[in-house]
């Protein structure tokens, strides 16, 4: 017991899982109290994204107490963490698109491309034989975590300029925050696998997710602004 809570990556999955629910947490509560419901819709996938990613993040730190202690791996937590891991990361690639179309939400083909990739994903998976879920997992966060987290990012750095003449300079900084953090995620959640300068890759993940939940802070006031109506309008 005492070489567990000795282990650095202990307090790192339980912080990482738990910033992202902060993330969640602070999104939400701007969602319910929304006096304007333009971007209500693509920041609720912001806020599920949080919850999915977090609850990944919490059975993974589950999955390491017992490795600690020296019990073997159990196949439920494995698949469970996986399966979140793989929604979590379509639920934010969704975000991404939907924020960048939220002026014209009513042309529903762009937003069915996260589905449209995921059923090629997964029928993919299947033709290839690939069983292992670690792997799967695997090819699912170089896509879908790169991919989402990336265009998330390009999402918020948009919205940021579009918000910029209101002159509320808190909440275009806190949107280009996020969008650095989001940025900085695709690489180290989305294409970095192994220790980062002999640091394991977990602890820059979750110094993303602690900034992400803080920049969450300095964007509540999103919906209060009143934007134009969503319609056909190109973005």
């Amino acid at each position: 017991m005492a070489a567990l809570f000795g282990e650095p990556l202990f307090y790192i999955y339980f912080f990482y899982g738990v910033s992202f629910f902060v993330m969640a947490g602070l999104v939400i509560s701007g969602v319910t109290r929304a006096s304007s419901l333009t971007l209500v819709s693509p920041f609720s996938l912001l806020a599920a994204f949080g919850l999915t990613h977090g609850t990944t993040e919490m059975i993974d730190w589950v999955r390491f107490i017992r490795e600690m202690l020296g019990l073997p791996e159990n196949t439920w937590l494995l698949y469970t963490s996986q399966f979140f891991l793989i929604l979590s990361f379509v639920v934010l690639l969704q975000f991404g698109v939907n924020l960048l179309t939220y002026k014209n939400s009513q042309r529903k083909g762009p937003r069915a491309i996260p589905s449209i990739l995921l059923a090629v994903f997964l029928i993919s998976v299947y033709f290839l034989g690939i069983s292992d879920i670690r792997q799967v997992g695997l090819i699912a966060r170089y896509g879908f975590g790169f991919a989402g987290s990336a265009l998330s990012a390009f999402a918020l750095f948009r919205l940021s300029n579009t918000m910029k003449p209101l002159g509320n300079k808190k909440l275009s900084r806190g949107l280009v925050v996020l969008a650095v953090s989001l940025a900085a995620y695709a690489i180290c959640g989305g294409l970095i696998v192994t220790p980062l300068l002999g640091l394991p890759i977990q602890l820059a993940r979750a110094a993303c997710a602690f900034v992400i939940a803080v920049a969450s802070m300095s964007i509540l006031e999103i919906f209060k602004i009143k934007l134009p109506a969503p319609g056909r309008s190109a973005c």
